[in-house]
């Protein structure tokens, strides 16, 4: 039961505006924060992100590749299959194919996808891609193989501001990879996929977002508009405006480690220069990483508010992201 609704809420729910109401809402936020913690699986972790690939062939100037150098390359299709296999004695489980790179430049993306429905059909699949490779061979297999959550971040409808913000012009390309995935979807009347067209901004009141809305207003799909974040720290900011909520534990300790594509394991899927990993899938097993003294004593810090002592956590604002799962007198002291 535990493991379905994690799954439900990660692939049906719009979490966004899930998470915006959760927070709003004192009220909502005690059973919020009491089933959110019944959800925890210490052994391990419901949502994983796999990074098929860290390569990119976009250049996004809000993208920590600008500012990180990064090792390139794409995941073992051997390694992928030890992390499923592993996963498949805990039962369904959520996966998100991407960490810093876009997966439909893994070559063994659709491989990839199969063998997460393969190993348990009702594990998740969470696909992001910016949709230049968005071919219809490869929509055609998204589509078959019911990737749950399909993402394609487009940040703009204008060609100019595309092109600013991306480094390329294929905003055309992609806009007409959308339509054919849509018509595609249309074919296969079974199917549960859903697609969301991200446009992340410094601002959710930006003008652009309505015109982006308009746009697609005709067509069946979620648009995610999402607040610009800072990586960790290695992007300027400084557009959007400061919390004015005390800082919370964030989430990713508890329910999302991000794997790389050489299998190193970090607490988290911004953390870019890999300051906070916590071993590797290719010496040992994701349980024992999730069960380790090492993240043991990264929640401790969260727990006790001293985010300073984590690098990729300390001038990081992605935990607001998502509401506080913990009450105040857990906090401020260790979490056994």
């Amino acid at each position: 039961m535990k493991n379905r609704l994690v799954s439900f809420f990660l692939s049906k729910i719009y979490v966004d505006k899930f998470s915006d109401l959760i927070k709003k809402s004192a009220i909502l936020s005690i059973p919020y924060k009491i089933i959110a913690q019944k959800m925890i699986d210490y052994k391990f972790p419901h949502h994983l992100f796999l990074e098929t690939t860290s390569a990119c062939n976009l250049k996004c100037k809000m993208c920590a590749r600008n500012k990180v150098p990064m090792k390139i390359g794409s995941m073992d299709f051997g390694l992928f299959k030890k992390i499923l296999d592993e996963a498949a004695k805990y039962g369904q489980r959520n996966f998100c194919l991407h960490l810093f790179g876009d997966p439909l430049l893994s070559p063994n993306i659709i491989e990839m996808i199969k063998y997460i429905k393969l190993k348990n059909k009702k594990n998740t699949i969470l696909l992001t891609t910016n949709g230049v490779l968005l071919d219809k061979g490869k929509a055609e297999e998204i589509i078959a193989n019911n990737v749950d959550k399909i993402v394609i971040s487009m940040h703009s409808s204008d060609k100019r501001k595309y092109e600013e913000i991306t480094g390329v012009d294929s905003l055309e390309k992609v806009e007409e990879n959308v339509k054919n995935l849509i018509e595609i979807k249309k074919k296969h009347k079974n199917n549960s996929s859903k697609i969301y067209l991200r446009m992340v901004v410094p601002d959710k009141k930006s003008k652009d977002i309505d015109i982006f809305r308009e746009k697609w207003k005709e067509y069946p799909v979620i648009i995610d508009v999402r607040e610009l974040h800072n990586y960790g720290g290695k992007i300027d900011n400084k557009s959007t405006k400061p919390s004015l909520v005390q800082r919370y534990p964030c989430y990713h300790l508890w329910f999302s480690p991000g794997i790389a594509w050489d299998g190193e394991v970090s607490i988290c899927c911004d953390d870019s220069e890999r300051t906070a990993t916590i071993g590797n899938v290719k010496e040992t097993t994701i349980s024992e990483l999730w069960q380790s003294d090492k993240i043991k004593k990264y929640r401790e810090h969260h727990l006790m508010g001293e985010y300073h002592k984590i690098p990729v956590c300390k001038d990081c604002d992605i935990w607001k992201t998502y509401p506080d799962i913990f009450f105040k007198w857990q906090k401020n002291k260790p979490k056994k």
